[in-house]
């Protein structure tokens, strides 16, 4: 019988609720982990012995215990990568702003979502939007999103569609229609860009494109404009360029960094 998606999805939950447990304790025992996490006893033998396995837990054979190890540093590496690509993006995010007028902002993929983490609303005399940095923006609605899961790595895209898929936020709902994720995805490929899914009231769109790093996507940008202004077509034929070249330039700036 084929692997569902929760199937393969609920061993990564599980095993991060470990680490999340080891990391708040210092230490501790499989009866300290059963009470921290609700998981069968059989089940957490089975994911740290994995865990041991991949250099994250070392077992305590004195205590009979576990923790972490200082491998797991490792996993943190990527909150101080988002912050170098802040720094590195904050003068052409300006520019682009000052040129344009339209307010951009960057964001970083977070779990299940994208964290907004830099914003040049309040440099631009046309953002009608509230205040988005620090917010978390759903993966197939928001621009920045969708960029980032058409550009993605397929393996880390289908963990994404499948974490997306088990959690019942109403705007990760489009992730249960797999035809058009499938079909969304080669449309954003294709077109080199990413736009906000239409949602009725808002008058901004996003016109969005990813920061490569390699094969991965370090952060996309994306710019707000009013749709009643210009159609997508128009949007694109105005800022895609500076878009991308202020992509390149970001993504420049990481390697020499």
């Amino acid at each position: 019988m084929p692997q569902s998606d929760a199937d393969g999805v609920q061993p990564v939950i599980r095993s991060l609720q470990i680490l999340e447990a080891l990391n708040g304790a210092g230490s501790s025992t499989l009866a300290d982990l059963h009470d921290a996490t609700g998981l069968p006893k059989p089940t957490l033998v089975r994911l740290l012995d994995t865990l041991i396995a991949a250099g994250h837990v070392a077992r305590l054979p004195r205590r009979g215990g576990y923790e972490l190890t200082e491998r797991v540093l490792r996993l943190s590496s990527g909150f101080r990568h988002a912050d170098r690509v802040v720094e590195a993006a904050r003068p052409f995010l300006t520019a682009l702003t000052a040129e344009h007028r339209w307010p951009v902002a960057l964001a970083t993929f977070d779990r299940d979502a994208m964290l907004v983490r830099l914003s040049t609303r309040h440099e631009s005399p046309f953002s009608t939007d509230p205040d988005f940095l620090n917010r978390r923006l759903p993966m197939l609605i928001s621009a920045l999103g969708r960029v980032y899961l058409a550009f993605c790595p397929d393996d880390e895209r289908e963990l994404i569609l499948a974490l997306l898929r088990e959690t019942k936020a109403p705007g990760n709902a489009p992730a249960r229609d797999k035809t058009y994720v499938r079909n969304t995805i080669a449309a954003i490929r294709k077109a080199g860009y990413a736009t906000t899914a239409p949602l009725r009231g808002d008058p901004a769109m996003g016109l969005a494109v990813p920061i490569m790093e390699g094969e991965r996507v370090a952060a996309a940008i994306t710019m707000r404009y009013i749709g009643s202004t210009m159609n997508e077509a128009e949007a694109a034929r105005r800022y895609l360029a500076p878009m991308r070249a202020a992509a390149a330039a970001i993504a420049a700036g990481l390697i020499s960094a």
